[in-house]
């Protein structure tokens, strides 16, 4: 009879046992057959002795998902991304900034939408980016900070797609860069020590003759420079494209940074205070002022491209020089040859202003190995 009472029991609470299980797995929306699914799926990987860790498999998941399931308003999502990229240098963070607030601007309702309600919908942001920005550069430029942004979006699961991957627009057409002349060169030099700014000659020699970007040449300190190795050390922190590359010191630099010397503390930038303000004065009184000639952003560069690959005849060497991965870059852009030759180049290698006396033929340098 006790017997027969206790069977009674057993099956009392499994029948009660499977019916809460039922019932639990009705409003999870997972049938029995796929419950049995992943009880055998989760026995195999760890097995189901250890229930803490189960469970905390579980929240893990739950907290997944709710991320996954986060709504984001199109504003909210920039601001957090910005956040995101904190690391990033203060110009960059800076061009992201102006690139929503345009987009904003040119869409106010954009601001309150759903990202999510945006994430396939790539003609709307083809329209918007068109509408937010007038040349071709800057459309170039906003979509690729949008597809950045829509990559770290689905990387968090603030989205589920990025629509701007299917957004075109067509590469600006280069325009020529002519490089300074010779003459120009020594203009720049003489203008320096006509306004006894002598301190800026390291930073211009630099630009002029190792190819230093202008926003780079303003992160390095004297440390960078080894003289024993002629080169200059770009470290990833100095780097625009953050990667790090030696850049040669060739004999007209060597000589016009050994005059200059070295300051006692190495760890001072190369540029001196207020340099900004110093080498636009520098170009003004070389004739580079808004009624006269006008001065493009990466003239030196262009320049110190040119007549390298005119002189030294070895695009891999300047690829290296110039830190690109490629060479595709300096044929599109760099290399404009235009009032170049020979002779020309050999004397921007040799040096002829007054302040730094010009080599003899004999003296102009060959070609690195």
């Amino acid at each position: 009879m006790k017997n027969d009472l206790l069977c009674v029991h057993v099956e009392r609470e499994t029948l009660l046992k499977a019916l809460s299980a039922e019932a639990i797995l009705a409003k999870s929306g997972i049938d029995l057959l796929d419950a049995a699914r992943l009880i055998s799926e989760i026995s195999e990987i760890g097995g189901t002795k250890n229930i803490k860790t189960l469970r905390r498999i579980f929240s893990l998941g739950r907290e997944a998902f709710s991320r996954k399931r986060r709504a984001l308003s199109f504003r909210a999502a920039a601001t957090e991304f910005l956040s995101v990229k904190s690391h990033l240098r203060k110009r960059t963070l800076s061009d992201y900034r102006q690139t929503f607030a345009a987009i904003f601007r040119a869409d106010p309702s954009a601001r309150d939408a759903d990202l999510r309600s945006l994430e396939r919908n790539a003609d709307f942001f083809r329209a918007l980016i068109s509408d937010a920005f007038r040349t071709p550069r800057q459309r170039v430029k906003a979509r690729a900070v949008l597809h950045a942004f829509f990559s770290c979006a689905v990387r968090r699961g603030w989205c589920a797609s990025n629509p701007v991957a299917g957004v075109d627009f067509p590469m600006p057409r280069e325009q020529e860069i002519v490089p300074l002349s010779p003459e120009e060169i020594d203009a720049l030099f003489a203008a320096a020590e006509k306004l006894s700014l002598q301190e800026c000659v390291p930073a211009m020699a630099l630009m002029i003759f190792a190819g230093i970007r202008p926003r780079e040449i303003e992160r390095l300190s004297w440390k960078c420079i080894n003289r024993e190795e002629r080169v200059v050390s770009v470290m990833p922190a100095h780097s625009k494209t953050g990667g790090c590359r030696h850049v040669s010191i060739l004999p007209r630099a060597e000589e016009i940074l050994r005059n200059c010397g070295v300051p006692a503390d190495e760890s001072r930038k190369i540029c001196p205070p207020n340099w900004q303000r110093k080498w636009k004065k520098i170009r003004a009184a070389a004739g580079w002022t808004p009624l006269g000639k006008k001065w493009r952003q990466d003239v030196l560069r262009h320049t110190f491209a040119s007549c390298h690959l005119k002189f030294f005849k070895n695009i891999s060497l300047l690829q290296c020089e110039m830190g690109h991965s490629s060479a595709k870059l300096l044929h599109a852009r760099y290399l404009s040859m235009t009032g170049i030759t020979h002779a020309s180049a050999g004397r921007f290698w040799s040096g002829s202003a007054a302040a730094f006396p010009r080599r003899s033929a004999d003296e102009i340098p060959a070609a690195p190995r």
